[in-house]
């Protein structure tokens, strides 16, 4: 019981010494972009690097943007025959001092593309998170190429 208390509060003093302690959630968007779907009008997916420099996790709750209705957060999964498909899901997590890169493989923004979207337009989406709040980013139209989504 002294062996694990002793760890235990090593492990305290070392996150605290780190400046960890008390260090609240600060999550930043460091690249943005939505992909131009082939059919226009279509069903795409918007990626988002998300950055959180603080202490503490923060969570995605939701999305949301005037240039496009309805944006819905997703999780890339694949089924018993190998085939992928995206699920919805409610919230993503931002872990403390780490990072999320939306990719075709992981979490995206799927929503439904305006017709008028041409390649280099930017269209803002406001991210909701729990403890870093509101955050607007301009993200740009890029076209749907190998490694588009990476």
């Amino acid at each position: 019981m002294a062996a694990a208390s002793l760890v235990a509060v090593g492990g305290l003093a070392a996150w605290v010494s780190a400046g960890y302690a008390g260090t609240p959630a600060h999550v930043e968007v460091r690249r943005a972009r939505v992909l131009l779907p082939v059919t226009p009008g279509g069903n795409t997916n918007a990626y988002f690097h998300l950055v959180n420099t603080g202490g503490a996790p923060d969570r995605l709750r939701a999305v949301t943007s005037s240039a496009a209705a309805v944006p819905e957060l997703t999780e890339h999964r694949m089924n018993d025959a190998n085939g992928a498909y995206r699920e919805s899901v409610s919230t993503v997590t931002v872990p403390a001092n780490g990072e999320v890169r939306m990719s075709p493989h992981s979490t995206a923004v799927n929503l439904r593309a305006d017709k008028a979207w041409r390649p280099g337009d930017s269209v803002t989406f406001t991210l909701d998170l729990e403890r870093s709040g509101r955050i607007s980013v301009q993200a740009v139209v890029r076209p749907v190429t190998l490694g588009s989504g990476a």
